[in-house]
């Protein structure tokens, strides 16, 4: 996502401290002692060097807290077990670090954390939690932590798009036409979707498909470009959940495929030549019989694949162009006017390419549910 171009920093770290200090304090915990090396001088003073990577992780992938700026006061943070194992080695030279009182509650999430690939002690883990709830303007509760900065954005971008469909686009008892800018354009949007993809791919009663056809192509295409907005995330970024979305597919492939044709004749169908008692015959039906049933798993894998990858790259691109001032001026300090040039270089192509994603998150919104009905289609009605 079109992100805005700032340093990630990781402020808070004890004056005087030098990175012979932190680095088996980060390697104690199982962190990455490196963060918090490059966060100092060789005087012992603290700085901000520009992380591409922290800010590639707090505003592009999955991510348990909101974070204009990484490492600095978060506005919201999701996951407070999580947010304090990312951070660990910044909030542990926070000044209140040794002297924070952790609950009765923070200490059993603590250590059901620890469980989870985290090295260190669950009483240092809920410190930490204490300093970054402190930090942060407001912490969900553990019954939301299954919360990342990107579903929490599509959740809010879907609600609103409800919103808007139950209110501004719902149709009067006594209207028989649309009417307003928004009615016309959802309509349209369903007719589209009506005409140009359910039509063609599914045979028997295919209108009755347009209300889930067209409510998934408005609840991809509303996350895709949701997450175009600077500091917000798109749910189509994160691999769970477009693979969520391909298994809703996979489940009505099968569904369909037995209900149309029985499971016999389901399973027999998707071979597209007859069943033959020659032996060549037989090795071609068995062969084609296994690629058929592995397409089957492939074409939801496939599905999923695509949008997240299309999702992430994008994002990941605008990024790139955006900060590209950042990152020269990290690698040579000393060259200030290389890094205003290509910084502002950088953000004309992200003009440009930001365009670009919005026919982007369009492109894949359709294609993903062209593909849907189609694969449904082939499943339901085969035409050998």
């Amino acid at each position: 996502m079109a992100d805005e171009a700032v340093p990630a920093a990781n402020p808070g770290h004890a004056p005087g401290a030098t990175a012979g200090d932190l680095a088996p304090a980060a390697a104690e915990h199982g962190v990455a002692a490196g963060h918090d090396a490059s966060g100092h001088d060789a005087a012992g003073q603290h700085v901000h060097p520009f992380s591409f990577e922290a800010l590639q992780s707090s505003h592009n992938l999955p991510y348990s807290a909101i974070e204009p700026i990484h490492g600095w006061r978060p506005i919201l943070i999701l996951n407070k077990a999580e947010y304090a194992k990312h951070n660990f080695d910044s909030l542990s030279h926070e000044p209140g670090f040794n002297d924070a009182q952790a609950s009765v509650a923070d200490l059993r999430w603590a250590q059901d954390a620890t469980t989870d690939g985290w090295k260190g002690k669950p009483e240092d883990l809920a410190k930490a939690m204490v300093v970054a709830e402190q930090k942060s303007l407001l912490t969900f509760p553990r019954e939301l932590s299954f919360f990342d900065h990107q579903t929490f954005w599509s959740t809010i971008a879907l609600a609103l798009m409800a919103l808007v469909l139950l209110v501004f686009a719902r149709r009067r008892p006594d209207q028989a036409k649309p009417a307003g800018r928004v009615q016309h354009m959802i309509e349209a949007t369903v007719l589209f979707v009506r005409d140009d993809i359910v039509r063609p791919n599914i045979k028997h009663n295919p209108d009755v498909w347009v209300p889930y056809f067209g409510a998934f192509f408005i609840a991809l295409l509303t996350c895709n470009l949701f997450g175009l907005i600077p500091i917000f995330g798109t749910a189509t970024g994160n691999i769970a959940v477009t693979a969520a979305f391909a298994c809703t597919t996979a489940t009505l492939m099968l569904f369909m495929g037995i209900k149309e044709n029985g499971p016999i004749g389901f399973l027999v169908s998707l071979v597209p030549v007859p069943w033959s008692w020659n032996p060549a015959g037989m090795l071609l039906w068995i062969f084609l019989f296994a690629l058929e049933l592995f397409s089957l798993v492939v074409r939801p894998v496939i599905l999923a694949i695509r949008l997240f990858a299309n999702m992430l790259a994008g994002h990941s691109v605008l990024l790139v162009f955006a900060t590209l001032g950042f990152i020269v001026y990290s690698t040579d300090p000393g060259n200030t006017s290389m890094a205003v040039a290509l910084g502002g270089f950088g953000w004309v192509l992200t003009v440009a390419f930001y365009f670009l994603e919005l026919l982007v998150a369009l492109l894949q919104a359709y294609i993903f549910v062209l593909l849907s009905a189609v694969f449904i289609g082939m499943c339901a009605h085969p035409e050998h």
